[in-house]
């Protein structure tokens, strides 16, 4: 009698531990939700989903919208197995989670689409919307524009949606940043941009090579965010600044207090940093048209800014 007694306990006791643990699943939140989207040179998409939920998640469902190919699933902590199958509007992700630890939740799915960019007559428009698959603290998006890409629109704000978004660039290639905070399940995030390629004939395969510096992004950037203000630059005068990193803007900073030149020696005195480092922020100012360099010795330079007016 004991016995039949303890064996009920047992299955009453297991029947709740997981109803306990289905319900703590479901009632998870994120405390970060990204997306990455990398749109490469043939059009092809590589997105990076990152999701980093309050507690341990033992399923998740996650339905981009379009059909993806390539996934693959990692996790901080613990073991995942995600299964890629069709529906109706796409593509749909289910993976299960083992092992996953407090504080080590951070989920990563990457995968690689076709879908979501169209050609125009000037260009190509990019537009996705992606679920949120569960309440989420903050979210942060980003769109890599291919290589040779600048966006369509003289105002800048008005190449993507939504208007708010961040422009910025690592020399190379143009980049839009979006911020959100206190997202509901019922929220879809969509973002979208049009963008040209500079090259021959306008398509993304034809491209040829030609005479294309990040100088002119930087251009372009500055004299949309004039243009936004209501204000246009004077001649020859183009603030950079805004566009280059803190170790950066130190070095412009000196070469400017110096009537616009300086010994490399004079440099590294005057920032504290070592040859070596201002050799190298030096050589990407160079390679992005900033300043430009001329030996005095064999063994010294003399850096000159070539972009004036800054601040």
């Amino acid at each position: 009698m004991n016995m039949k007694y303890s064996f009920v306990f047992l299955i009453t006791f297991f029947v709740l531990s997981s109803a306990l643990m289905l319900s703590a699943a479901s009632a998870a939140e994120l405390e970060y939700y990204g997306i990455e989207t990398d749109i490469e040179r043939n059009l092809q998409m590589m997105i990076t989903v990152t999701l980093t939920p309050t507690s341990p998640v033992n399923h998740l469902d996650y339905n981009p919208g379009f059909s993806i190919f390539n996934l693959s699933a990692t996790t901080r902590s613990g073991t995942s197995n995600c299964d890629l199958g069709n529906v109706k509007d796409g593509s749909e992700i289910s993976c299960d989670f083992y092992g996953m630890m407090e504080g080590e939740t951070m989920i990563r799915l990457a995968f690689s689409t076709r879908e979501g960019i169209k050609p125009m007559k000037n260009g190509y428009e990019f537009r996705a919307e992606f679920p949120v698959p569960m309440p989420a603290e903050r979210a942060f998006s980003l769109i890599k524009l291919p290589p040779k890409a600048v966006l369509s629109e003289e105002i800048v704000n008005q190449s993507f949606f939504p208007p708010d978004g961040s422009t910025l660039t690592d020399g190379k290639r143009m980049m839009i940043s979006w911020e959100m905070e206190n997202l509901t399940e019922s929220d879809t995030l969509s973002f979208s941009t049009i963008f040209e390629v500079v090259g021959d004939g306008g398509t993304m395969w034809d491209i040829t090579v030609m005479v294309m510096t990040s100088v002119v992004v930087i251009v372009m950037i500055i004299v949309a965010i004039y243009l936004r203000r209501g204000s246009s630059p004077k001649e020859g005068e183009v603030r950079v600044l805004p566009l280059l990193n803190k170790d950066e803007k130190r070095v412009v900073d000196i070469i400017a207090k110096n009537d616009g030149e300086a010994r490399q020696s004079r440099i590294v005195k005057d920032s504290d940093y070592s040859k070596a480092k201002i050799s190298r922020l030096i050589k990407n100012l160079k390679e992005r048209g900033v300043v430009d360099t001329e030996p005095i010795s064999g063994r010294e330079n003399k850096v000159i800014l070539k972009i004036k007016g800054v601040e």
